[in-house]
């Protein structure tokens, strides 16, 4: 448990970590008028015998550039590569005593600093701390600082740390060295010895402080360039999911209000293409903006943000995830993605019991969760007893009636890999007709051979409509095709793997267990003998779904209709 507290005499503060480590907890922040904590974020942070480096906003917005909560642990010389620095760290109580016995703490910075510096700290990348004003070590520390035996590069960051809070530097020049990278700020110091006239480095830092703010998707909605339509974004601008169920439901019973769907995939009146020198403007003057995905970074939105989401998370999203891969590579990646977030009014989610992973997962603190049901399983729901329609689809598909219909459909991951793929050996495609829908973020150019490959023109929907059996590893689908009853089985062969890539969700996935194989030949076993066990009341299965009625109802009263 994570204590919070609030101290007003430091040397206090051994007294009150003994009366904690007493009274259960075993870590503990420190807090004061100027510090908010996001409690559904502490809620979910991590802990083991460690001090623990999380995340934080800077008067409630993303505005930090470190690239660190890609790591599992990092050092103190990785936690100073940042555009700012506040003491963001969640401290092991018993750590903390120790590190007290020899270490003198005059302010909330000098802890931090002094914990920082204790080998290597944990990483969790939720986003804990919101900070309302800059905080400073003391001259004290620096004194103590100097009797420190540590690295030359970690000597260069420690003077850097000292003169940005305009302290005498700890170790001469000579005896420091810099890091291979540099921010222009860093190099300056260097340049000048640590003897930079504060009101250039200023300056400076300053300039690339405003730079980065505009870059971390940061702005104020205007409501005066609102007009009144509405419009949908979809996926990645697909005309596919939730959002294309929602649109065809609406367009259907509010004929008279203007709406528009922006994507490639359609032609008509009520489509515009995403390059459209229109499409920009058309979609910040929406009085309501549909979304399924993130907000292209180009786009600003001024009306009620929607977000329908994709599925029901088997796989960690953003804040419950290290994302190694966007975290590390990908530039700015956490500012834009959850200063994005703030921007969203609704989040719709499928059922009650996924709402505490969303809120762990995302900022939504200024969003209203909304648990109706996704539009595109009211639309499963809708269509399962069309039986002519789904005799369509069967025909177009080409389905031998003999058989039963088998749906292969695996997600995406970051780095592709052939074995984790059901090979689909000749008894099974003698069982069944098995049809293939690759993920379309998934860049491999796998095909098994004699499956059925779904074209791209028939939604994902349809094809767990004509389906028996519905294959997966770990894409939200599976939940979809329960909300029908059908049979589902998850294949994860590189289960160990994955979580060390991605993470899941345990409980989530534990309500899959019965379905759930790593053995490729257990599996093709099961499927031809038709053995598959059967999973009845999941917690994340919502039948009585309202989608369709609820966000409409939401719709209408932001365009006052």
């Amino acid at each position: 448990m994570i204590k919070q507290l609030n101290l007003n005499i430091w040397q206090d503060l051994t007294m009150h970590l003994n009366k904690t480590l007493q009274e259960g907890y075993t870590h503990f922040i420190l807090v004061d008028d100027f510090i908010h904590i996001y409690p559904e974020m502490l809620n979910n942070v991590t802990l083991d015998q460690s001090n623990i480096v999380a995340d934080y906003t800077v008067n409630g917005l993303y505005q930090n550039d470190c690239r660190y909560f890609a790591q599992e642990t990092i050092t103190f010389n990785d936690w100073i590569e940042n555009i700012n620095h506040y003491p963001n760290v969640i401290y092991h109580i018993e750590t903390t005593l120790t590190m007290l016995e020899t270490h003198h703490v005059n302010t909330m910075f000098d802890l931090a600093v002094h914990a920082l510096l204790q080998d290597t700290v944990k990483v969790d990348p939720h986003v804990v701390f919101d900070y309302q004003q800059t905080y400073l070590t003391s001259s004290q520390l620096w004194e103590e600082i100097k009797k420190c035996t540590v690295l030359n590069t970690t000597k260069f960051n420690l003077n850097k740390l000292a003169y940005i809070h305009k302290h005498s530097i700890p170790f001469k020049n000579y005896e420091t060295l810099a890091p291979d990278q540099l921010r222009y700020t860093d190099k300056l110091i260097k340049n000048f010895r640590f003897k930079l006239p504060h009101w250039i480095y200023n300056f400076a830092q300053h300039h690339f402080t405003k730079k980065h703010r505009q870059m971390s998707y940061i702005y104020e909605k205007n409501e005066n360039k609102l007009k009144d339509h509405i419009v949908f974004l979809g996926f990645d601008y697909g005309f596919r999911g939730n959002s294309r169920y929602l649109f065809n439901h609406f367009a259907k019973h509010f004929a008279k209000v203007p709406i528009y769907f922006v994507t490639e995939d359609v032609n008509g009146p009520n489509f515009i293409k995403p390059n459209d020198p229109n499409t920009k403007a058309l979609i910040e003057s929406a009085r309501v903006v549909i979304l399924e995905s993130n907000i292209p970074d180009d786009i600003r939105p001024n009306g009620t943000i929607i977000q329908l989401w994709h599925g029901t998370p088997i796989k960690k999203l953003f804040l419950d995830s290290h994302e190694v891969h966007q975290n590390s590579k990908i530039y700015n990646y956490r500012a834009r993605k959850y200063n994005k977030w703030l921007q969203q009014n609704y989040l719709i989610c499928d059922c009650e019991e996924i709402i505490d992973y969303f809120k762990s997962a995302f900022p939504l603190q200024h969003t209203k969760v909304v648990s109706s049901g996704y539009p595109r399983v009211k639309y499963l729901l809708d269509k399962q007893k069309d039986t002519p329609y789904v005799k369509f689809i069967k025909h177009e598909l080409k389905i031998d009636p003999a058989k039963p219909t088998l749906l292969y459909a695996p997600t995406w991951k970051t780095t592709e890999d052939e074995s984790d793929l059901l090979p689909l050996s000749d008894g099974l495609l003698n069982k069944y007709n098995v049809i293939y829908k690759g993920h379309i973020e998934n860049t491999s150019t796998y095909l098994p051979e004699n499956a059925i490959i779904a074209p791209a023109n028939i939604e994902t929907q349809d094809l767990i409509l004509i389906s028996d059996v519905v294959l997966t590893d770990y894409s939200s689908i599976i939940f979809d095709a329960l909300t029908l009853d059908k049979t589902v089985c998850q294949f994860t062969p590189n289960h160990e793997k994955y979580i060390a890539e991605r993470g899941v969700y345990e409980d989530v996935m534990h309500s899959l267990a019965v379905v759930r194989y790593s053995d490729a030949k257990a599996l093709l076993n099961d499927l031809i003998s038709f053995q598959m066990s059967d999973i009845t009341n999941n917690a994340f299965v919502n039948k009585n779904n309202h989608a369709f009625e609820t966000i409409s109802n939401i719709i209408k009263k932001h365009m006052n209709l």
